[in-house]
């Protein structure tokens, strides 16, 4: 076949070589683009998709080779391929290579990457007071507080058996004279009883404290807390029998100024039981408003300080006479706190101290300290479920500095409690579980059974 012959079969073979490549080159970069949308819906980080950018260019194109006057077009496999980008003049001519071809940088070059950025991934939301939202560094306290005792009037009504009548029977006896017979009749009988008792009363002082499935760290959340506690009372009234209380409660936080500070609502409810009902009580506690500022915070290692303000409202069920025969205090709550956290590299510690104020002389006026540490036994941010399990053991110290006397009207006992428990995290959430004992007599409540779950947003 002569050269001009020729020509038209290497053109057309040159015009397949090219649509090929650019279909090739098009296919490649559409494929890594799915890719990346479908792992971003399915939460999945990939390393490196930050690389493509709309400067990776998307086409070849044949340069011919220079001739004579009579040039030809030359074998496919001698031509030359040259990479063009879409990218702006301002790189200076220099042509970047495209994502796939690029060299990586060895083992020995790569940054490692910043403490707890492994916890960041895949949903890497800045936030104030760490940087990257609360969940990246440490879990919440799960609680203790049940502080306040009321002394109240309880009448109770016992059914026994007891002598009700008598029925009489005349025999005829001897010499006239007549032999009476008593027998008596029983039956059962309602006995009532008054005796004192100090029980809590509805929402006081409960479900108030930062340490209720909360933190130091300003964090978006929406959370539910749930304490069981058994035994109340116990030590302070004996023989009176069982009285618990199941407090459920839910709550919301929500930050601004860049993160670093944050404001939330909290609304517990309560369901006091005691023996023979005669002092239930059932209905929504009294609403608190939490804010909080972080004062100093480091957005690379999580560590924080931090203060805020807790706004306790009287909004809650609870009105009942007391032993002395006044009505029970229901005071507005003023609690200034300030709190820490101290991240390590699989373990932090946090403490919490605040000053719980009431309106009313008659309320109790409460010391509250807090701390706290947990330990990552499991870790693996990648997971889709399971990202950690943190064993976590806290101490509470409350302090009551008015209404320390037994046998007065309102009661609050001095408490060392200790919550220990575990807590799971998920990609968006932590589900936790926990027990909470008192150890200094007499104790408040024999034990204390938490459960709580926080959805981060």
């Amino acid at each position: 076949m002569t050269a001009a012959a020729a020509a038209p079969v290497k053109i057309q073979q040159a015009e397949a070589t090219r649509h090929f490549t650019s279909g090739l080159i098009h296919f490649r970069s559409i494929s890594r683009w799915l890719l990346v949308l479908i792992a971003g819906v399915a939460g999945v980080d990939i390393v490196g998709a930050q690389e493509l950018s709309p400067c990776t260019g998307e086409a070849a194109r044949v340069i011919e080779e220079a001739g004579g006057n009579d040039r030809t077009t030359p074998h496919p496999q001698e031509m030359q391929f040259q990479y063009i980008s879409p990218c702006p003049p301002a790189l200076g001519g220099r042509v970047p290579p495209p994502p796939w071809l690029a060299p990586r940088p060895p083992a020995s070059e790569i940054p490692p990457p910043r403490p707890f950025e492994e916890l960041i991934r895949p949903f890497a939301t800045p936030s104030a007071g760490g940087g990257f939202q609360g969940r990246a560094f440490h879990e919440a306290f799960d609680g203790d507080l049940l502080a306040a005792f009321y002394r109240r009037t309880i009448i109770t009504r016992q059914l026994e058996i007891r002598q009700i009548s008598e029925q009489r029977y005349v025999l005829p006896g001897q010499g006239g004279l007549n032999q009476i017979i008593r027998l008596p009749i029983y039956g059962p009988v309602w006995i009532e009883q008054r005796r004192q008792v100090l029980i809590p009363v509805g929402g006081r002082y409960n479900g108030i404290s930062i340490t209720d499935n909360d933190s130091p760290r300003p964090t978006d959340r929406l959370y539910f807390h749930y304490s069981y506690y058994d035994g109340i009372a116990a030590q302070l009234n004996p023989g009176y029998g069982n009285v618990i209380l199941n407090r459920p409660l839910l709550g919301f936080e929500k930050t601004f100024l860049d993160g670093n500070a944050s404001i939330g609502l909290r609304l517990p409810f309560v369901q006091l039981h005691t023996p023979g009902g005669l002092a239930d009580t059932q209905g929504v506690g009294d609403l608190t408003i939490l804010t909080k500022y972080a004062i100093v915070n480091d957005r690379v290692s999580g560590d924080i300080v931090s203060a805020g303000f807790i706004l306790t409202t009287p909004t809650g069920v609870g009105d009942v006479l007391l032993a002395d025969g006044t009505r029970i205090p229901h005071s507005t709550l003023f609690q200034p706190w300030c709190g820490f956290v101290t991240v390590f590299d699989r373990f932090y510690v946090q403490g919490v101290s605040a000053l719980i104020i009431p309106t009313s002389r008659r309320d109790t006026t409460l010391l509250t300290n807090s701390i706290a540490a947990g330990w990552w036994l499991y870790r693996s941010p990648g997971d889709r479920l399971l990202q950690g399990v943190v064993p976590i053991v806290e101490l509470h110290v409350r302090t009551p500095l008015n209404n320390r006397n037994r046998d007065g009207v309102v009661f609050v006992p001095d408490m060392f409690n200790i919550t220990t428990g575990v807590h799971l995290r998920f990609p968006r959430a932590t589900l936790g579980a926990a027990l909470c004992v008192p150890t200094i007599a007499p104790r408040p409540w024999n034990v204390e059974a938490i459960g709580n779950f926080t959805l981060w947003f």
